[in-house]
């Protein structure tokens, strides 16, 4: 199985992700965590994102979601998951909380996600 990074800005605007340098953020998990690929998008939740999902995302893939937190995450990015005829069961999906945390705990939370994946995957 791969492993993908899915990555959910929430526009820039939200208060919550203040903290984050989502360039710093990106560039990092690039060059010091191992992954097949990454995606950043500013809303997943609305119809594009959506829309991306449904043609991106696999069944043979472990998505790694660094968004909003977990609970919001389970509802909005329910219907890209179903679209794509992917389960966003416990061997596909593996979500990090974003909110209220800087580009250094934000790093580390995803570094540890993609860890947890690559157990999943293998």
């Amino acid at each position: 199985m791969k492993i993908a990074i899915l990555m959910c800005a929430c526009s820039g605007v939200c208060p919550s992700m203040a903290k984050i340098n989502f360039f710093d953020l990106m560039e990092r998990l690039r060059l010091e965590v191992p992954h097949d690929f990454m995606v950043l998008h500013p809303r997943l939740c609305e119809e594009n994102g959506e829309a991306l999902m449904r043609d991106l995302l696999k069944p043979d893939t472990v998505y790694v979601t660094p968004a909003c937190n977990e609970k919001h995450q389970m509802k909005l990015l329910a219907a890209g998951f179903s679209k794509a005829g992917v389960p966003m069961d416990d061997k596909h999906w593996i979500p990090v909380t974003l909110a209220q945390k800087d580009t250094d705990q934000a790093f580390a939370d995803i570094k540890a996600a993609v860890e947890k994946a690559k157990g999943i995957a293998s």
